[in-house]
């Protein structure tokens, strides 16, 4: 590759690669997240972005920042509590990417300085160059067997552009492999090596230095036999001593390469004339190009937006955030979030998802939900079922706040969830609870009775009698329910207590338990479930009426669906 090619096409990703991270870094200014944001302008948001880092740096705050840097972005501690396996690939993916960045892509400006003998063909340079791609593929698998183990059946949907990034992270590691396992074995590259240090190419007269190499170097040259005699080969190792030992050592410490130039050597003469080493360089050196220009346009622009997030929290530790703080923290959450499932795997309704058909219901698709409403794609066609999905899922949560304990890069899942509720209250999807009370649960009953529903979905704890079959009826429940108790100096009660949901449920009449306010006034405290002396899932049970109210009810309401 010419200079000038390298040049325009280092310079030309860094361009596009800069223009997209300050873009992405905007939306972190304008994009609003919850009703509140709407009060607050860009410039606001933006002074007090710049007030809170001039604050923090003159202040002990710093001590905090600090603190997060190195205990929750360099060590990542919040992933090492909760998920061993993840958090080691993690590590390595992070160790092995930057040791390739300092010792192989930064070598010429970082090394080369530091170490003034450096050669990319010396030790332990080609060691480490293995060692740290080994790292990083090592480091991607344990992440997917990681997300493997937190699968809820509902996978996240993929951009094309996501696919071609990680293809391109795969094409870089490789043909950096395959480049390098070329170059040991080629005979082109020795006799380019021989022109360049010894001045000549003429086989007759490297036949010492070409007998060490192709027994100790791994050259693969077609006119050498297996029966070196060993005095040649002392004699190419005086040679080599003289004009090759400086900047050139054994490439067995370059463990994957090494092994792979022995399985390519009976090809290396036709990989020669293709001029492999050409394309698989400019392979290597494209895809690291257009990866790093298109990294601020994927879902991999976390790498930079987790940090960011992390080192927030960090500042924030001791002070709240105001109304221009949290409507940047919401959006830049949009992007910080890496979609690893674990608040899937804790989310109190996440079992319900399976049975009600609904991805919306699961944290980590409800935050792609909430960056698709504040994008103004969610309703861009109106209000249709997917819309319609998202507010069921939005609704159904309990607020019992398990996401944002489990979440890794510390978001406020908790906050985020509020405001999205609030956007959708909005522009004309309210909480079901408010359609549903507007008539008593007879009255839902009565419809119910008129219209059959077949494609509602399952409610295996509702519908299965072992479910209550050791109630006793002995008002535990109802005595610890803090909606009850509430209710009494109320004007409007709730119609049925907890213990009267399950004895309707006993006798079959689910329908009438579906518009019931007890099922929609539900705090979720799990307070009748803790304290049931019979081990009934009450709070369970609530949770899946909901959602099977939700479709059931919202189809006799309007034909289209629940709306």
């Amino acid at each position: 590759m010419t200079p000038a090619l390298f040049r325009i096409a280092l310079y030309g990703s860094l361009a596009i690669c800069l223009l997209g991270l300050l873009w992405r870094v905007s939306t972190w200014f304008h994009l609003r997240v919850g009703p509140d944001a709407c009060n607050v302008t860009v410039f606001q948001r933006l002074i007090t972005a710049v007030r809170g880092a001039v604050s923090v740096t003159f202040s002990r705050g710093l001590v905090h920042v600090l603190r997060a840097f190195f205990v929750d972005v360099v060590f990542q501690n919040r992933l090492f509590a909760r998920e061993k396996l993840r958090w080691l690939g993690h590590q390595l993916i992070l160790t092995g990417f930057t040791g390739l960045v300092l010792v192989h892509a930064l070598a010429s400006v970082l090394a080369g300085k530091l170490s003034p003998g450096y050669q990319p063909t010396l030790d332990p340079y080609m060691f480490l160059r293995n060692l740290a791609g080994v790292m990083v593929f090592v480091g991607i698998a344990m992440v997917f067997a990681g997300r493997r183990r937190q699968q809820t059946g509902f996978p996240q949907s993929r951009r094309p552009i996501d696919a071609i990034f990680v293809a391109l992270l795969g094409t870089i590691l490789v043909s950096g492999f395959l480049l390098e396992a070329h170059k040991i074995a080629s005979p082109r590259a020795f006799y380019r090596m021989t022109d360049q240090f010894i001045g000549t190419t003429d086989p007759e007269e490297l036949k010492p230095l070409r007998a060490l190499w192709a027994s100790e170097f791994g050259v693969a040259f077609d006119d050498m036999g297996d029966g070196i005699e060993p005095a040649v080969i002392a004699e190419g190792r005086e040679l080599h001593g003289d004009a090759c030992a400086s900047c050139h050592a054994k490439p067995t410490s370059a463990f994957i390469s090494y092994t792979a130039a022995k399985v390519l050597a009976p090809l290396s003469g036709a990989l020669d004339e293709a001029r492999a080493d050409t394309w698989l360089l400019y392979l290597h050196l494209f895809a690291c190009f257009i990866g790093l220009a298109l990294l601020p346009f994927s879902r991999f622009f976390h790498a930079v937006a987790d940090p960011v997030s992390l080192l927030v929290n960090g500042a924030a530790r001791e002070r709240e955030f105001s109304s221009a703080g949290r409507a940047s923290r919401r959006a830049l959450a949009l992007d910080a979030c890496v979609h690893c499932g674990l608040c899937d795997s804790s989310c109190s309704v996440g079992p319900l998802a399976r049975h009600l058909g609904n991805p919306a219901l699961l944290p980590s698709h409800k935050i792609v939900a909430t960056g698709a409403h504040a994008r103004r794609r969610l309703l861009s066609h109106g209000i249709g079922p997917d819309a319609l999905l998202v507010s069921e899922g939005a609704f159904q949560c309990t607020d019992c706040g398990r996401c944002t304990t489990r979440c890794p890069v510390g978001l406020d899942l908790a906050d985020l969830w509020e405001a999205g509720r609030g956007d959708l209250a909005i522009a004309g999807l309210p909480a079901p609870s408010q359609w549903v009370q507007a008539r008593s649960a007879f009255a839902w009953a009565e419809s119910l009775d008129s219209r059959s529903t077949p494609d509602a979905p399952s409610a295996p704890l509702a519908s299965d009698r072992r479910t209550f079959s050791h109630c006793v009826q002995c008002q535990t429940c109802t005595n610890v329910c803090p909606v009850v108790a509430h209710s009494i100096d109320t004007e409007h009660g709730v119609d049925l207590t907890p213990q009267k949901v399950m004895n309707l449920l006993r006798l079959g009449m689910l329908d009438l338990t579906l518009g019931s306010r007890m099922v929609w006034d539900c705090a979720t405290c799990y307070q009748c479930q803790e304290n049931c002396p019979e081990g009934v899932r009450v709070t369970d049970v609530m949770c899946e009426l909901r959602g099977l109210a939700y479709h059931r009810l919202g189809s006799v309401r309007n034909p289209g669906g629940p709306s």
